[in-house]
């Protein structure tokens, strides 16, 4: 869960120089190589494909990243569909198939070899959106959440209130909330979505690579578990290290909000 807050100290510059592209590319493609090396020997395999299947699946994650943070209408899907092909080459590392995922809202559609078609859906991120659904202080926004394929919920308040201060734009659950004054002079599109949809990028890594296969791993122990599995996501651990890691590291110093600055930093928030 990220927030943007209204008055910050992380620095800021003109544009995203070439240089801090490059860098990102980088360390997600790192984090990729250590993430399908992981998944591969969890499986049993070697090392080296799955090296360089994570680099590549790392490298394309950085590139959606970058591609949700511009500022042009849709990029928040276009980002987000290019990032789910980057992990399903993170989670498909030594295995003899290769599912590709395609995420909306709470709801991620799969592709097994080409051939079979699945779902699955995150019940808490599901569960969020119908509370935001049904408030007083919230009504979704249909072109919005298009372009970010994601919901994105307008809120009725000028700032948002949160354990980080004020706010103007929230990630949340998988979701998006934008506070009344980030649509000032916005031309409908305010600024901050850009800033908030690689934040719904990371949260895909997090539950998609990480969370969501070991809760499975833990909930598939019993005949209970693997019925509620068998299209259902809990989301509970995605939930609960999202928190941890958001409690535990100041916010000026949290990895995933300097790189959401980063690649947004000609916004004017």
């Amino acid at each position: 869960m990220s927030v943007l807050l209204t008055v910050t100290a992380l620095p800021v510059s003109a544009q995203v120089s070439t240089s801090m592209r490059v860098q990102d590319l980088g360390i997600n493609a790192g984090i990729g190589a250590v993430t399908a090396t992981v998944w591969s020997l969890a499986r049993g395999r070697g090392l080296k494909r799955a090296a360089l299947q994570g680099l590549i699946g790392g490298a394309t994650i950085g590139a959606a990243r970058q591609v949700a943070a511009s500022p042009f209408s849709g990029s928040g899907f276009v980002g987000r569909e290019l990032s789910a092909v980057g992990i399903s080459a993170l989670t498909s590392a030594g295995s003899d198939h290769t599912t590709l995922s395609f995420p909306v809202g709470p709801v991620e559609f799969q592709l097994t070899d080409g051939r079979e078609f699945d779902w699955r859906v995150n019940a808490t991120y599901a569960v969020a959106a119908i509370m935001n659904s049904a408030s007083r202080t919230t009504h979704i926004d249909a072109k919005l959440s298009m372009y970010s394929g994601t919901f994105v919920f307008r809120d009725n308040r000028e700032t948002l209130h949160t354990s980080n201060g004020e706010a103007r734009g929230s990630e949340f659950f998988g979701g998006i909330k934008i506070a009344k004054s980030a649509f000032t002079n916005s031309n409908g599109t305010p600024s901050v979505l850009y800033h908030e949809n690689v934040h719904v990028l990371q949260d895909d890594y997090l539950a998609f690579a990480v969370a969501n296969p070991l809760e499975g791993l833990v909930l598939n122990q019993t005949s209970i578990g693997r019925r509620i599995t068998r299209h259902i996501d809990v989301g509970l651990l995605s939930l609960g290290l999202n928190g941890l890691a958001n409690s535990l590291v100041p916010y000026d110093s949290r990895p995933w909000e300097r790189e959401a600055y980063a690649l947004t930093p000609r916004r004017n928030y």
